[in-house]
């Protein structure tokens, strides 16, 4: 591993691992890598929570009894829940200590994880939904910002490596969930009793808390109607998939916690002063609508991204006629071909641009979810598995190298960009599903198929206007700052009126 330090230069060419042993020897650098593997570890238990939404999403209907247009809310709750974490975060992590933030969030995270699979009303799970994303929302924003906190201008690797590592974990998560979850043949059982119909019925509590009890081994006496609607009940272990997460989230806890006893002071951790850019100044409106175009494409792309990946095993299961365990499975293989693409990309990035990787990967995911919808449409399922690899291909490295072709040819990417570009994100999370889960549930399970190409090709389409605006209405700014010079950054407004977008 090297570090771009000006005193380890040296005529003569040392390999990695005699300059990484070098530099392990100062005690800051040894500190500064200790952590760094910490948060890549966070990052793997984060991934592997967000991998194991879409397999056990068929069991949580299952436990609160509910339809995919009713359960699709969680998302929804998981969405809201994640922007407004990232928001509290982000304050937060300026004003307390950021090991103990890192380590109450991975402890949050843990403790929502192991309750979620006991909640058998809908709406009780819903708020733990919330609860667990609003937690693991700390966890990502406080880990990016660490990150760059520990490395500075040395940080790109490691950002890649983080979220190559979010990756993983995501491949993982499929695999270890399957084995807990419930038979094909489980279906939610939504019925009422004509005497007894009420709103906690129609969330399936009685029959679902029997079949809890029955998980836990409490072999305990219920009523007649309990019994009954109870007695064909199929049986989920997922509760114990949950745990696991748990227990992983604990474990990713465990080390912040620990350097935070053991460390007196927190020098080590600064990273190196931020550089000013020299672009010109951008007229104020200009730059709302460049910052509104960076949000729609996030929005976009996050929409996609997090569709696929939660309803990829509804969709093939329920609208394909796929066997369970071959819907966790390609699942995990569209998480495969995600983190191995995230990881080949931090070398693809030294042999391309940031503005050809991006078109490449827009291209590439239009023509794969093209050919997923033809195969939906025609039962081929061969090629369903093959398109999967492309669209995790494709969408892998579209976050990170659009981060890094907005700050060279766009807009430097401030504190308050970065917020946009994760309310935005977030968001997406928010309404999409909802959308998606009434089509699925009162058209056709198509609709997942439509949709997903729609959405590509209005990605593309957002892409190309970005190019266009950054080429026909930014370049003239970019290129007067190349003759100015100017350290401040600055936008006025009409009038000689400044907005300054770090106020």
């Amino acid at each position: 591993m090297e570090v771009d330090d000006m005193e380890m230069r040296t005529p003569e060419k040392k390999s990695s691992f005699v300059q990484f042993k070098k530099n392990f020897e100062d005690p800051v650098y040894k500190n500064k890598f200790i952590c760094t593997m910490f948060l890549f570890w966070a990052f793997i238990v984060l991934g592997f929570s967000a991998g194991q939404g879409g397999p056990s999403f068929l069991d949580l209907m299952l436990i609160t009894n509910t339809k995919v247009e009713q359960a699709s809310a969680l998302f929804t709750s998981g969405a809201v829940g994640f922007m407004i974490g990232a928001f509290v975060s982000g304050f937060l992590y300026e004003k307390c200590n950021k090991l103990l933030l890192l380590a109450a969030c991975l402890v949050g995270s843990s403790i929502f994880s192991a309750v979620i699979p006991l909640c058998t009303p809908l709406p009780v799970m819903i708020a733990m939904y919330f609860l667990k994303f609003f937690m693991t929302a700390g966890v990502d924003t406080g880990g990016n910002a660490d990150l760059l906190r520990l490395w500075g201008k040395d940080s790109r690797v490691f950002m890649q490596i983080l979220h190559f590592c979010f990756a993983l974990g995501g491949l993982i998560a499929p695999l270890v969930t399957e084995p807990f979850l419930a038979p094909k043949s489980a279906k939610p059982m939504i019925t009422t009793d004509s005497a007894n119909e009420s709103h906690i019925l129609e969330y399936g509590y009685n029959s679902t808390n029997a079949y809890v009890q029955d998980l836990l081994g409490l072999n305990g006496t219920s009523n007649k109607m309990t019994t009954a609607s109870t007695e064909d009940v199929p049986k989920s272990e997922i509760l114990f998939a949950f745990i696991i997460t748990a227990v992983l989230f604990l474990s990713a806890a465990v080390p912040f916690f620990v350097e935070f006893f053991l460390r007196k002071v927190d020098k080590n951790r600064k990273p190196e002063d931020d550089q000013q850019d020299d672009r010109q100044r951008i007229p104020l409106p200009v730059y709302v609508i460049t910052v509104a175009l960076i949000g729609a494409f996030f929005f976009c792309y996050c929409a996609l991204e997090e569709t696929f990946i939660s309803f990829l095993a509804v969709f093939t299961v329920e609208g394909m006629g796929w066997t369970k365990p071959d819907g966790a499975l390609v699942t995990s293989v569209f998480w495969g071909s995600f983190a191995a693409f995230r990881f080949l990309g931090i070398f693809f990035i030294k042999m391309l641009t940031p503005s050809s990787m991006i078109i490449l990967c827009l291209i590439i995911l239009s023509a794969s979810l093209g050919a997923f919808l033809i195969c939906s449409l025609f039962a081929v399922n061969i090629g369903i598995w093959i398109s999967s690899v492309g669209i995790g291909l494709a969408t892998s490295i579209v976050f990170p190298t659009t981060f890094t072709w907005v700050e060279e040819h766009v807009i430097k990417v401030t504190g308050k960009v970065t917020s946009v570009i994760m309310i935005c994100a977030a968001s997406a999370g928010m309404a999409t599903p909802l959308l998606l889960g009434y089509l699925m549930e009162e058209v056709t399970y198509m609709w997942f198929s439509y949709l997903l190409f729609l959405q590509s090709v209005i990605l593309l389409i957002i892409h190309i206007v970005q190019r266009l605006h950054a080429v026909f209405v930014l370049k003239k700014y970019h290129s007067a700052a190349e003759v100015e010079s100017t350290n401040e950054l600055a936008i006025p407004q009409e009038k000689g009126e400044m907005f300054d977008p770090n106020a």
